[in-house]
C-alpha cells in the first residue's frame, strides 16, 4: 500500500497543508491529474482518486477567476478521495486552494521540480509502485543480457546451476524466490532485500556470491524474457525434437516463451541453458533453427520429386533407349521393299522397288 507520506518522502516534498492522518491518505493509481478545467466547474471528466497537479498555467487561471468560484470548485477537487495536491515550480499555494484544502484536510505539497519533469518521473515511480507483484520458487539469472526464470521442483538442483552459470561470467539476480512486478506490460524481477546476493548450495548451506565471486556477479532487477523448465528426465514423456513448437509461461497475465529441460547426471545443464539462450536470441532475431530444418527437408524432398519427374519424361519420350542393332549380317546393304510379282515374267521375278532393274543378257 503506497501513502502520501512515502511519495513525499520519496520525491522530497515539502508539505504546505494536513495533519498525520491526511498524510496516510493511500494512492490507488498511477495516473496523475492537471485540474485546469475542474477549476472551471467542468467535473464531467473528473478522476477523484488521481494525485493534483498545479503548475504556473493553474496557478494563472486562479488569479484571474473569482475567488469564491475557484474555492467552491476547489471543494471538490480536494475531496477525500484526493491523494494529495502538489504545488510545482516552488510556487505557494493560491488562497481559495489552501482554504479548501484545511476543510477537507487534503495534503498539500510544494516542489521545486517542474510540473512536466516532476509528471514524468512521478507516472515512472507509481507504475512501478502500484505494479500487480507475485513471488515465485526460482532463480533468476542474467544470461547473455537477458532475464532467464530458472524453475523446477525443489531439489532439483535450480541453485547449483545458476552456481555453475555464475562461473560462468553470467549474474544473478534472485535465487530461490524472486519477486515479480508487472510494469506496463513488463515483468520485472528482483530480490527479496533480505536474501540479496545470498545463495543455498545444499550440503554447504548460505554463501554470499558478491564476496565469492566480486560485485559484477550481481544485478538488482531484470526484465524476464526467458523461462526454463528443468524437468526430471524420463524417457517415457515426450520432448520437442526439433523446436518447431514454442510453449509459453504464465505470470501476471503475461505470456514468456518457455522451454523444458530434463535434468540427468550425465547432461551439463550450465551449457544447455546458454545453447537455449542462444536459441531464443536468434529467434528473437529472426533466425529459427527447426524452421531452417523443415525448409531445407522440403527443399530436398521438392528437388527429388523435380528428379523423378524428369527421369519419367525422359522414358516417355524414348530418349533413354539402347540404339537398335541391325540383324542383317551383310553391311552396306540397302534396305529394300518387296513389290508385285509380274505375271509376264517367264520367272516370276520379284520387282524390287528402289533397286535398278537388271540389264538383259546378265
Amino acid at each position: 500500500m503506497l501513502t502520501s507520506l512515502e511519495l513525499a518522502n520519496h520525491f522530497g516534498l515539502k508539505l504546505l497543508n494536513g495533519d498525520l492522518e491526511s498524510l496516510k491518505r493511500r494512492i490507488t493509481v498511477a495516473e496523475l491529474d492537471r485540474p485546469g478545467v475542474e477549476l472551471l466547474g467542468i467535473f464531467q471528466f473528473h478522476e477523484k482518486d488521481r494525485i493534483m497537479l498545479i503548475g504556473h498555467k493553474e496557478t494563472a487561471l486562479i488569479k484571474d477567476s473569482d475567488p469564491n468560484f475557484v474555492y467552491l470548485n476547489a471543494l471538490k477537487i480536494c475531496s477525500k478521495e484526493c491523494p494529495a495536491v502538489i504545488i510545482t515550480h516552488g510556487d505557494s499555494c493560491p488562497e481559495p486552494i489552501m482554504r479548501a484544502a484545511k476543510e477537507t484536510n487534503c495534503p498539500i505539497f510544494s516542489s521545486d521540480a517542474d510540473t512536466s519533469r516532476l509528471s514524468s518521473d512521478m507516472y515512472i515511480y507509481l507504475a512501478e509502485a502500484l505494479a500487480p507483484k507475485t513471488a515465485v520458487h526460482a532463480c533468476l539469472m542474467e544470461i547473455y543480457g537477458i532475464g532467464v526464470l530458472i524453475l523446477g521442483e525443489s531439489g532439483i538442483g535450480k541453485s547449483e546451476i545458476s552456481l555453475d552459470l555464475i562461473k560462468k561470467g553470467h549474474r544473478l539476480i534472485a535465487d530461490d524466490r524472486v519477486d515479480i512486478r508487472d510494469v506496463r506490460g513488463k515483468l520485472i524481477g528482483t530480490c527479496p532485500e533480505s536474501i540479496y546476493g545470498m545463495m543455498e548450495v545444499r550440503g554447504i548451506g548460505i554463501i554470499d556470491v558478491t564476496r565469492m565471486f566480486g560485485i559484477n556477479s550481481l544485478s538488482k532487477s531484470e526484465k524476464i524474457s526467458f523461462v526454463v523448465n528443468l524437468v526430471s528426465f524420463d524417457k517415457r514423456e515426450p520432448l520437442e525434437r526439433v523446436g518447431m513448437k514454442t510453449d509459453r509461461y504464465e505470470i501476471l497475465g503475461e505470456f514468456v516463451p518457455m522451454v523444458k529441460l530434463p535434468v540427468s547426471a550425465a547432461r551439463s545443464m550450465s551449457d544447455i541453458i546458454e545453447a537455449a539462450v542462444t536459441n531464443f536470441k536468434l529467434k528473437d532475431y529472426g533466425y529459427d533453427t527447426g524452421y531452417e530444418f523443415q525448409r531445407r527437408l522440403t527443399e530436398l524432398q521438392e528437388k527429388k520429386r523435380l528428379e523423378r519427374r524428369e527421369a519419367e519424361m525422359m522414358v516417355f519420350h524414348g530418349q533413354d533407349k539402347e540404339p537398335v542393332v541391325s540383324m542383317n549380317p551383310e553391311p552396306d546393304v540397302p534396305s529394300v521393299q518387296i513389290g508385285n510379282i509380274n505375271p509376264e515374267s517367264d520367272l516370276g521375278k520379284v520387282h524390287l522397288v528402289g533397286a535398278e532393274h537388271p540389264k538383259k543378257g546378265e
